[in-house]
């Protein structure tokens, strides 16, 4: 007798944008716990090394989703009120990714004892390597589709707040490298089982199913290519100076990583949201509505991202200080560099989430390709000339070519979209800010982090903001005139 499938309770939008910002905000907070106790505890040699293995893991994982995170939303979604079709849609793509991910898994594991850097660290890489078992065959995008948004925040928090536990009490001294990749594990997709323990709530398996699965590659394939393209060229920094330079380069770069992708996490919330309103706009308010929101979304992208960037750069010293140590200052100048991504990237997020709304899935899926074969080229380029530095540089370098190759593929739109945007108001006013952050900054240059980094932030915002007001900055002033 079967189980009595349970029919998913869909919130509303505004309930799932709360449970996606909550989602979010616990994505940027929990590092600053852990990164600076980790950074102290392990150092930045074995810090370094667990940090690569994830990163090599991390691209057997990609080519193993097949690009499920957005086609297996996409597909699930459609059925979500066809309990019967979707419960067979749900195992066909289950039966696609458990043989995916097996056949990876075997390349992976033959990879581990033919490359001499990750033959080194075996158990390490072992470890590691659940991951693409964990990430693949989670069904995270059936969770999506019928939007299990409290499940699936409710579920991350509880095994991030689980892994800070063991964090505290398996991680105490540099040796423990082997403890900190397993709780790394425990934390960051740990929760991914309880998943597949919960599949049978929501659908049914059996194998009187007529399967169809040769019907899913061919839509599949734009997905996959763009999904392993985009996350390949977002890592390859570290993947490549895993083999090209020490451990301890590692070990500094993978805090400036860490410090870069929360900045991004915080700026990027923002367009993580935006496909389906952008979606929506375009199929039922037109073209002008999508125009307006695009607008307003990058007016907003601009001030934070060159604020978050602005605060990178002139406290970049008090913030390596407070979340990795004395140990890691000599990265003082690679997050300098690579502090313009903090803007461009969430940027470049919104121009692609445009162009997947608007149907130009085939030229997103073409930058994405071309990026991740510029930074490549870079990055063999500058990081044998420049370590560390150079492995910035570069990805500073591919993210601006990739940014003004989108910009010119969409450039009718971003012609439109520009009209409605205050770029000269806020960049003015984001300088005078700056000026202020750079007085207190050197005013307080003999005090502790945490003094120099809020004080600074407090005279940045207090000028950038009140001349953004008097100047009538379009974004401020419709949130300004909704609260009133």
């Amino acid at each position: 007798m079967n189980t009595p499938i349970k029919q998913p309770k869909i919130h509303s939008v505004k309930y799932n944008v709360i449970m996606n910002a909550i989602l979010t905000t616990s994505t940027f907070l929990f590092p600053l716990i852990t990164v600076p106790y980790v950074s102290r505890v392990l150092g930045p040699d074995n810090n370094g090394i667990v940090s690569w293995a994830y990163t090599f893991v991390g691209y057997f994982s990609l080519v193993a989703q097949l690009g499920f995170t957005m086609y297996g939303t996409r597909e699930c979604a459609k059925l979500r009120d066809d309990r019967a079709a979707l419960s067979k849609t749900v195992q066909e793509l289950l039966i696609i990714l458990f043989a995916s991910t097996a056949i990876v898994y075997v390349v992976y594991v033959v990879c581990l004892f033919v490359i001499p850097r990750t033959r080194e660290q075996l158990p390490l890489m072992f470890i590691a390597g659940l991951s693409i078992w964990l990430t693949s065959c989670s069904a995270e995008w059936l969770y999506r589709a019928i939007e299990q948004y409290s499940y699936i925040t409710i579920r991350n928090i509880a095994f991030k707040v689980l892994s800070i536990i063991l964090l505290f009490i398996f991680v105490r001294n540099t040796n423990d490298t082997l403890a900190y990749a397993t709780v790394l594990l425990v934390g960051t997709i740990g929760s991914n089982i309880l998943n597949l323990l919960r599949l049978r709530v929501y659908v049914t398996f059996s194998r009187h199913y007529t399967m169809n699965i040769r019907r899913h590659f061919k839509a599949m394939f734009t997905f996959s290519v763009s999904n392993i393209a985009s996350g390949m060229y977002g890592q390859i920094d570290m993947l490549l100076l895993g083999f090209l330079t020490s451990n301890y380069a590692l070990g500094l770069y993978q805090l400036v990583y860490k410090i870069r992708n929360m900045c991004n996490s915080a700026v990027g919330a923002v367009s993580g949201v935006m496909l389906p309103r952008l979606s929506y706009y375009e199929a039922q308010k037109g073209h002008e509505a999508t125009t307006k929101l695009m607008a307003k979304s990058f007016n907003f992208l601009v001030m934070l991202g060159l604020a978050l960037m602005a605060a990178v750069v002139i406290c970049v010293q008090p913030i390596i200080l407070l979340l990795g140590g004395r140990d890691y200052l000599p990265g003082w100048s690679a997050l300098v560099i690579s502090s313009p991504m903090i803007l461009l990237g969430p940027i470049g997020s919104m121009q692609s989430q445009y162009m997947v709304a608007a149907n130009r899935e085939k030229e997103y899926t073409y930058t994405t390709v071309t990026g991740l074969v510029l930074a490549i080229i870079f990055e063999l380029i500058f990081i044998p000339i420049w370590g560390i530095n150079g492995a910035a540089f570069g990805l500073v370098l591919t993210e601006i070519c990739v940014y003004a190759l989108r910009t010119y593929i969409i450039r009718d739109f971003i012609k439109e979209v520009h009209k409605h945007t205050d770029y000269w108001k806020i960049i003015i006013s984001w300088i005078a800010g700056c000026a202020a952050a750079v007085a207190i900054s050197w005013l307080c240059r003999t005090w502790s982090p945490i003094p120099r980094i809020l004080l600074a932030a407090v005279g940045f915002c207090m000028l950038d903001a009140m001349l953004l007001i008097l100047t009538k900055e379009s974004f401020l002033r419709s949130m300004l005139h909704r609260r009133k």
